[in-house]
């Protein structure tokens, strides 16, 4: 199991972990990290509707378990939190997956993530939503949840609860402390050899659910070839959190700046995107948890006001009617977002959330079952043969670079001369 001791209380942490979207992986590994630097009793066990039935790249090789197929089985916790954009009908859930709503509605995944129940009962005898929401126009009833235990991850949620919801803001926002330092530069330097990421000034534009409406898309458009004609030296990395299912951006800049556009490989996992982002120039959100995350690494941060971040995050600055204008003011001269208060906030939450679990084990035995070893390792060794790959198909391009240039004329001229005086050189000294 994940916990550290054995006879600590099982608590389950269940989200939308094993969709491909690499944001609520990232919110797995903020909550998991600060649960367990506060309570290191508890036995912590991650799950999703599918989990290790469906192992996705972006999981590290950990999948969640898998939500048990008969919704009149006990999950065999001591406490369960609900946490992510999970409050949504089983269609909008089934659209993640790309499955019929009746595989979610078998496993009463709407019911647990909107009210905490399973097969018509508590799916714990203490649950709690933390930093939880729900995705644009999603029409699920969420009044059952007036008055319980919940901690929303921006006002939009708290407003569809009702004022008994409680702001926790988006862990995400803490995600700095989950990547290492080391980690970061050595995924940085993957990406540089795969030819995706190149040395100096970097524009990243973080793109996961497309850009609308159509006229902020043409002036986004506008304002990143604009960015890329005024230096030369800048490169722009596109990317998605989401990369086993991209979405078109429609952001298409042609013409010579065309060359200065790269794209991240869609086998990166977290750690890549963190490096991609962080001692970045700037980065463009399209997403919430896309502006949060550079916001969290320190990264100067704008973004679009669909992606619901002004009133999430005091400070980080929203596009208006001139992107040009204010994408080259952030080039120029962008500081990063002062997200103190906000991180004070969340952390007074998470020390509120680890006092009200339990402080002992009552369940009998969890009724969920380990990782399956097979699967977490396939989808390792899958990644690793497309880092392999990239970095073959890269080595291959400097290859047939080295041995055009040998056959050129200009090398050919040149070739005597400059052994001519490496030799002059050595003899003079």
């Amino acid at each position: 199991m994940d916990g550290a001791a054995a006879a600590g209380p099982l608590i389950g942490l269940f989200g939308a972990f094993d969709t491909g979207d690499l944001g609520e992986v990232a919110l797995r590994r903020v909550i998991e990290a600060e649960l367990r630097r506060r309570r290191p009793d508890i036995e912590l066990v991650t799950m999703a509707p599918f989990g290790s039935e469906r192992p996705v790249p972006g999981d590290d090789g950990r999948p969640a378990r898998p939500l048990p197929s008969d919704p009149d089985g006990d999950l065999g916790l001591d406490a369960l939190i609900i946490t992510g954009d999970v409050l949504a009908s089983d269609a909008v859930w089934a659209a993640r997956y790309a499955v019929a709503p009746d595989a979610l509605s078998a496993r009463d995944v709407a019911a647990l993530a909107s009210a905490g129940m399973r097969g018509g009962r508590p799916a714990a005898s203490q649950v709690i939503w933390f930093g939880v929401g729900g995705p644009d126009g999603t029409d699920v009833d969420v009044s059952v949840l007036a008055g319980r235990d919940v901690w929303v991850r921006d006002p939009a949620t708290q407003e569809r609860i009702g004022g008994t919801a409680v702001q926790s803001g988006d862990p995400l926002l803490l995600a700095a402390r989950v990547f290492e330092p080391d980690t970061l530069r050595k995924r940085a330097d993957l990406l540089r050899m795969c030819g995706v990421q190149p040395s100096g000034r970097r524009l990243v534009l973080e793109v996961t659910r497309g850009v609308q409406p159509p006229d902020m898309r043409d002036r986004l458009t506008e304002a990143l070839t604009a960015a890329l004609r005024a230096d030369p030296s800048l490169s722009l990395i596109v990317l998605t959190l989401n990369p086993t299912a991209p979405v078109a951006s429609g952001v298409d800049i042609g013409g010579p700046v065309a060359a200065q556009v790269h794209h991240l490989p869609e086998w990166v996992g977290l750690d890549d995107i963190a490096a991609a982002m962080s001692g970045a120039t700037a980065v463009v959100g399209m997403t919430a948890p896309g502006a949060h995350l550079a916001a969290a690494l320190g990264t100067p941060v704008i973004a679009l006001d669909s992606a619901g971040t002004a009133g999430q995050v005091a400070g980080i600055p929203t596009f208006a009617s001139d992107p040009t204008e204010q994408l080259a003011a952030l080039l120029a001269g962008g500081e990063p977002v002062d997200i103190a208060p906000a991180t004070t906030s969340l952390d007074g939450a998470f020390a509120e959330l680890a006092r009200r679990l339990p402080a002992d084990r009552r369940s009998a035995a969890a009724a969920v079952s380990r990782d399956p070893i097979e699967s977490a390792l396939a989808v390792l060794q899958q990644r690793l043969v497309d880092e392999r790959t990239a970095l073959q198909a890269e080595l291959s391009r400097l290859q047939a670079e080295i041995e055009h240039l040998e056959s050129s004329p200009e090398h050919r001229i040149a070739r005597p001369l400059r052994e001519g005086y490496q030799r002059w050189r050595r003899h003079r000294t």
